[in-house]
């Protein structure tokens, strides 16, 4: 229930809470006109800022505050239903997902038990496979975390400051410095500004600085009114009608947050927004906020696309209304109304998150639980990992084929050559040569070509490294393979300058990995069918029964050699005068009348839209068989 620094009740408060959690829940459904649904999260960070910071400002007055109060409170508000949440969340998953997709969803849940769950999106946000948003079971508690870290910081900021006389401006200070960090650091980095707590500060401090309008107005009657109407006017227009403004946080959360802080400010609630269904969902906000991703999480992996339909949609809000009321009245309010010793609740919470991340993490760790699946579903699943699956992991780098064999051949390039790791693993088994690769995640390995921002300084180090271990290796064969699409693409002017950084580019990778005896294998442009619908998830077998994807039609040979023909043709150019040089053109090989997609058995070939799963790889090293055995049969042998 909203209750404000003097103790009242704000019905006000439960209204904005209420269209906060349904245009959020709304945007996630996917409903149209809800596009900027995802503003909600600021409503609810500066309701927040305003309750929080105006709670203990009454304590502190009253010389009455607790550090050990106000987190016991924090904790039996928040940790209850998160925690009943998560492991519900986890338990479904360990019944249904895929390992692949459990050992993600533990991983989500241990940090979101930890309160850092906001950090993990955020490191993984640029990593090459992050996975998308509806593969991520527990995305929501990103905010959650957020929030959390609030509370962290919060109470010892306001004690600081309470012992000066400029409480409220020190709080605009922080604010006015975490604004204008959001807006300096999102060209560097987005997916900070949007996760991180100290990009979000400052929709916290707009919702304290709230307390100082409001009693500045507060005998205003015509004020308060106006300035409600003012606010509900541009949150709904910045939630509904300007969304593409909504796209960035910093200034774009700026109109919503503003908003919500006047219409607190102006404590005058509406009839339009204050009435007894909107304030009994208001009411139950956390707990519907808590349980409706997992919902449609679940729903979609388990039915798929009819999730979307009017029927499915309205199926996933009776689920979200009946689980929010069991959360609501069985876990959320009773725990919030116990009481005890303080030191015991919070030993108790501890405890209980303690045995539970240790639970997530010790399914993560067991890779998702593979046991929980038939030996052959298992055995499908290991078709349709990524096709650089069977490497075998050590140190930095991986190996694959024999790896006791005397021969030597090492992988060179991005993830669009780590994937044929599948495709040579068999053929390097029965020569006894032994096969190194390491992930560079998207990053060029040709000198002279450049690194997409914002990696540069990354990938320039990963190439140097990568470039040094090669040319020391004692590897008779170096197999060279780029993501080339994302190098050579733009006007007619860009891609005449890009192919000539190409070609050059692999001429001196040749000439600095050369040595005598060794021969290399190009890999030209990748079979790319842009125009399927891959979901990497849901494609995988799991324990119990899930509609699979549909599958996709195969792409037509004709389309897939015009897309690798610019590129072919460049590596061919740049090794023209190299006879121990040869180059593998994926579209003339895998390709026959038309290019596969998905074995009439149902095993994809492809992970996404340029990616072979381990099937697919070893169906390409079958058609590549006599090109791979030519380069490998100059391999030194014992």
């Amino acid at each position: 229930m909203a209750v404000n620094s003097s103790g009242a009740y704000r019905a006000d408060i439960d209204g904005l809470r209420a269209i906060a959690v349904a245009v959020v829940v709304l945007f996630h459904l996917k409903v149209s006109g809800f596009g900027g649904g995802f503003a909600g999260v600021d409503i609810f960070f500066v309701i927040s800022g305003y309750l929080i910071t105006g709670h203990i400002l009454r304590d502190l007055d009253r010389g009455s505050f607790s550090f050990a109060a106000f987190y016991t409170r924090r904790a039996c508000r928040i940790l209850p239903a998160l925690i009943a949440t998560i492991m519900l969340s986890v338990a479904i998953g360990w019944l249904w997902l895929p390992p692949d997709a459990l050992r993600q969803l533990a991983k989500e849940a241990t940090h979101g038990l930890l309160s850092i769950a906001n950090i993990q999106y955020w490191r993984e946000a640029n990593q090459y496979f992050a996975p998308s948003s509806d593969q991520l079971g527990l995305l929501h508690l990103w905010s959650l975390s957020a929030e959390e870290q609030f509370y962290l910081v919060s109470p010892l900021m306001l004690v600081l400051l309470n012992r000066t006389r400029h409480v409220f401006a020190g709080i605009a200070l922080a604010g006015a410095v975490s604004l204008a960090a959001a807006i300096l650091w999102l060209p560097r980095d987005p997916e900070a500004v949007f996760f991180l707590t100290p990009f979000r500060a400052f929709e916290f401090v707009l919702g304290a600085l709230a307390i100082v309008l409001e009693r500045r107005i507060a005998t205003r009657p015509t004020a308060r009114t106006v300035a409600a109407w003012l606010g509900y006017a541009v949150l709904c227009g910045s939630l509904l009608v300007i969304e593409r403004f909504q796209r960035e946080a910093g200034l774009g959360a700026l109109p919503p947050s503003l908003a919500t802080a006047v219409i607190i400010a102006a404590n005058r609630p509406t009839g339009l927004f204050a009435n007894r269904a909107v304030l009994a969902v208001g009411r139950s906000s956390y707990s519907l906020y808590l349980v409706h991703w997992p919902v449609i999480y679940f729903a979609h992996f388990i039915f798929g696309e009819p999730t979307g339909s009017a029927l499915g949609v309205v199926t996933q809000l009776l689920v979200m209304a009946a689980l929010t009321a069991a959360m609501f009245f069985l876990v959320e309010q009773p725990v919030r109304q116990m009481r005890g010793v303080q030191w015991k609740q919070a030993c108790a919470f501890a405890a209980v998150i303690v045995m539970c991340a240790a639970a997530t993490h010790a399914t993560f760790k067991a890779d998702g639980v593979t046991w929980r699946l038939p030996a052959e579903q298992r055995a499908r699943l290991e078709l349709q990992r990524f096709g650089m699956s069977p490497c075998t992991r050590t140190s930095d780098f991986c190996q694959f084929g024999d790896p006791a064999g005397a021969g030597r051949l090492e992988l060179l390039g991005d993830s669009y050559v780590h994937h044929y790791v599948a495709a040579l693993d068999d053929a390097l088994k029965r020569r006894a040569i032994r096969g190194t690769t390491s992930t560079v995640g998207g990053c060029p390995m040709l000198p002279g070509v450049a690194p997409r921002p914002p990696r540069v300084a990354e990938c320039v180090a990963l190439r140097d490294r990568e470039l040094s271990r090669v040319r020391a290796s004692s590897a008779d064969v170096v197999v060279v393979g780029q993501a080339w699409h994302l190098y050579l693409d733009g006007t007619d002017a860009d891609k005449a300058r890009q192919a000539a950084e190409i070609r050059d580019g692999l001429q001196a990778l040749l000439r600095l990995l050369d040595r005598p005896g060794r021969r290399f294998l190009i890999i030209g442009g990748q079979v790319r069918p842009t125009d399927c619908s891959f979901d990497s998830v849901r494609m995988q077998p799991g324990p119990l029964w899930h509609a699979p994807p549909a599958p996709c039609r195969p792409l037509a040979a004709a389309s897939a050699r015009a897309d690798s023909r610019e590129i072919d043709a460049v590596l061919a150019a740049a090794l023209e005068q190299r006879s121990n040089a040869e180059l593998l053109r994926p579209a003339e090989i895998y390709c026959g009348e038309s290019c596969p997609i998905v074995r009439d058995d149902g095993v994809w070939l492809f992970l996404d839209a340029g990616h072979f799963t381990v099937a697919g790889a070893q169906l390409m090293g079958q058609r590549a068989v006599a090109q791979i055995s030519h380069v490998l049969s100059g391999v030194s042998q014992p």
